[in-house]
């Protein structure tokens, strides 16, 4: 198990074009163990959304149980009415994406639990709108992954 950071690059701040996403990706990807900057800061200054939508910290943990990697995230989503959702996806190295929306406000911790024979984290998405990452396999199958948002 790894310690420390993995530095993710790539785009900054709001992606609020419907249909669209920003991407930030990590050479060898963020192994378990380890926490994710981006462009050398915390994630609080690049995956931003809507109305003060927030990913604060995210990390790759060993889970024990049903899924053997678990990716946690301190977030919080947009505040106000009509304010939506934030949309977050998280690609692993053998280009399985797994998907979380945050919703609520309140800075909570939100899990996505999964299996993976590669479980590093390789690139970070994230969008003001529902997206689905495009990866070159027309035929893939969605990968199998658990959501708690909040985790209890």
């Amino acid at each position: 198990m790894a310690t420390g950071t993995a530095n993710f690059t790539g785009q900054c701040g709001e992606c609020s074009d419907r249909g669209s996403y920003f991407k930030a990706t990590a050479v060898g990807g963020m192994q378990v163990g380890q926490s994710a900057t981006v462009n050398g800061n915390s994630p609080q200054n690049c995956v931003v959304a809507n109305d003060g939508g927030t990913v604060f910290g995210i990390e790759l943990l060993a889970n024990a149980g049903f899924y053997s990697y678990q990716v946690r995230v301190d977030a919080q989503g947009p505040s106000g009415p009509f304010s939506g959702s934030m949309y977050l996806a998280f690609e692993d190295e053998t280009h399985d994406v797994y998907y979380l929306s945050i919703y609520s406000s309140r800075r909570e911790s939100h899990t996505v639990s999964f299996n993976s024979s590669s479980p590093n984290i390789i690139a970070i998405y994230w969008s003001d709108y529902d997206f689905t990452v495009k990866t070159g396999d027309a035929n893939r199958e969605k990968a199998n992954f658990k959501v708690l948002s909040p985790a209890e």
